[in-house]
């Protein structure tokens, strides 16, 4: 089954600060992609971006973020939390030069450890790094209804775009 998402750019502007880690938490790396394909598979299942996928098919999504097919994947500005072995939260961001601004491409939280505030101090990070990294933007697609998502950006400051639907 092909699922069409239908989705809202959001961004705002970075201030400029200095690129704090989070307690806990560490960069994501290339040798996450397994766990990434995991996570995103629990995280997403029963979802708004419930796609359908299985595991495999998650962990080619993230294989294609950090490989860059979504821009140039930044690694600096992308985080996780890893608890005994496993991806619990990751946060990636690719720069996307469509949007004109890095993207958070990817916010995900295994059901386990959602509400324990972990997607909102990993973004937090990605928008901190950016701006020490020198970006004065950044954004996000949202899909639309998808309320947690939606409360996580707008308490971090951005506003979705009307006209990029």
């Amino acid at each position: 089954m092909v699922h069409e998402r239908n989705a809202r750019l959001w961004k705002r502007a970075l201030l400029v600060g200095a690129g704090l880690k989070p307690p806990g938490a560490r960069n994501a790396t290339p040798e996450d992609i397994p766990a990434l394909g995991e996570l995103l598979s629990n995280a997403f299942l029963g979802t708004t971006d419930d796609s359908g996928q299985v595991e495999t098919q998650y962990g080619s999504k993230a294989v294609a973020i950090v490989g860059g097919r979504y821009g140039e994947w930044i690694p600096a500005a992308s985080w996780v939390y890893e608890q005994t072995g496993s991806l619990r939260s990751a946060c990636l961001v690719c720069d996307y030069k469509p949007y004109g601004c890095p993207v958070i491409a990817i916010v995900a939280t295994t059901p386990s450890h959602q509400r324990l505030g972990h997607g909102g101090t990993l973004v937090d990070a990605a928008l901190r790094s950016l701006a020490a990294l020198g970006y004065r933007e950044c954004c996000a697609m949202i899909s639309v209804g998808n309320e947690p998502s939606e409360r996580l950006f707008a308490s971090r400051g951005f506003l979705p775009k009307p006209d990029c639907l």
